[in-house]
């Protein structure tokens, strides 16, 4: 089976847990646009993330996270979050192929902002090239 592979200048699905309201485990969803993944090739599973995060409550936001693999499917991979110096944080992320459904039952607020993205018939490239006429420069 082949698994996800990250790759720079492509649209994903973030799912972040926790995210950043409530006071116990309210789960954070965003389409991310991938500038740049890099593996550290040093056996511990760890890589660095850069990304564009679009649901972002402030607006748009370019991120650089520091992330450590424990498991990787054919459409996803799951990630601890961890400090620069290598320590585990309280966040994972499921980094996932995206489809129209899952941002269609994710992402509603997106939908209701930018009514290009409702056609729920839309294949993976043509959903990637509304996703970046919505949201790239």
């Amino acid at each position: 089976m082949k698994l996800i592979n990250i790759e720079n200048d492509n649209w994903y699905g973030w799912q972040m847990l926790p995210g950043y309201i409530g006071k116990h485990c309210i789960p954070y969803f965003s389409p991310i646009f991938v500038t740049d993944f890099k593996a550290h090739k040093n056996g511990k599973g760890l890589f660095r993330i850069e990304f564009l995060n679009v649901a972002y409550a402030e607006g748009m936001q370019n991120f650089s996270v520091e992330m450590k693999v424990l498991k990787r499917a054919k459409d996803y991979l799951v990630g601890e979050l961890v400090e620069d110096t290598g320590i585990s944080s309280d966040r994972c992320a499921i980094i996932s192929n995206i489809e129209a459904e899952w941002l269609r039952r994710f992402c509603p607020e997106l939908l209701a902002r930018y009514p290009q993205l409702t056609n729920l018939d839309l294949n993976s490239e043509s959903l990637a090239q509304l996703l970046s006429e919505a949201f790239l420069p």
